[in-house]
């Protein structure tokens, strides 16, 4: 049996986007940009330094290139906190829209995540609603866009109106 490393929670951060951004196996500008962007600001905050991040980057990179996704799951469940693990979804879903084109390994990774940690379906389609309008800027560039119209509503607000 793989022993498995055991993970910081700003490692499992990591490597999790690591997974989406290498799901088709490059990794295409948008995403990187993404996850230098995400774990970035911490240089700026001095929280880390620049090495860190590099190490912790090229770490991540390394480690998807080694294990199972599934085994990697196994090894962060008890690593991460609950709103650590809704952190970890929308960076995975973030990273997954960022470059316009949704491969299916990349939908597989995210659904099996939020499987394995058995997060609730409405929670899972609100943050994906939401940064997909975040990340949609064709609405700047067309008055046609259909969230434009007078009539755009967010869906999963219809649905928690109707559930509670």
């Amino acid at each position: 049996m793989e022993l498995m490393p055991v993970l910081t929670p700003m490692q499992a951060l990591a490597t999790a986007t690591a997974y989406i951004v290498m799901a088709d196996k490059k990794a295409v500008p948008e995403e990187r940009e993404g996850l230098v962007s995400l774990l970035g600001k911490h240089v700026s905050k001095r929280e880390m330094s620049s090495t860190q991040i590099q190490r912790l980057t090229a770490d991540a990179f390394a480690y998807v290139t080694k294990h199972e996704y599934d085994k990697f799951l196994l090894s962060i469940e008890d690593t991460l906190t609950p709103a650590q693990i809704i952190s970890v979804i929308a960076n995975m879903y973030e990273l997954m829209i960022v470059d316009g084109h949704v491969i299916a390994r990349e939908k597989e990774l995210v659904d099996e995540f939020f499987r394995f940690f058995d997060i609730d379906r409405r929670i899972v389609n609100t943050v994906r609603e939401i940064l997909m309008i975040k990340n949609d800027t064709t609405m700047f560039l067309r008055d046609d866009h259909p969230n434009n119209g007078s009539d755009f509503r967010f869906m999963f607000l219809d649905r928690m109106d109707t559930e509670s």
